[in-house]
């Protein structure tokens, strides 16, 4: 128990030094957004920029992320995926997933973004 703690411990210190293989992150200008308590798929975007683009492509410019592990429109388009399953998966994730502490506004907001990735429904 003790081990896998650490083992966490040492890997999100990783992700979070930026150490890795995330592509720098163009500066683009940010939309001004009024605060509100609704998830936002721009704070969304910005938030996996940062946390998450170490592992998934999260956004369009990303060229590189780590093999075997699905992009952002991949998860999106999931049978049957909702805001709520992305938001589980993040809260209780599955090895290699680091455990990332993040408040529950910010969990709203990253599935958002990934939702909104998904594909429309052809007729």
């Amino acid at each position: 128990m003790i081990a896998r703690t650490v083992f966490l411990l040492a890997a999100f210190c990783f992700v979070g030094t930026g150490v890795g293989w995330a592509e720098p992150v163009p500066s683009e200008p940010v939309p001004s957004e009024p605060v509100t308590s609704e998830p936002s798929a721009v704070r969304g975007k910005q938030l996996s920029q940062k946390l998450c683009s170490n592992c998934h492509l999260v956004y369009g410019g990303q060229t590189r992320a780590v093999a075997d592990v699905p992009s952002f429109r991949e998860i999106a388009n999931r049978e049957g995926q909702t805001e709520g399953s992305v938001m589980a998966k993040i809260i209780i994730p599955k090895h290699p997933m680091p455990v990332i502490p993040i408040e529950q506004s910010e969990l709203r907001d990253i599935a958002a973004y990934v939702m909104s990735l998904r594909d429309p429904v052809s007729d």
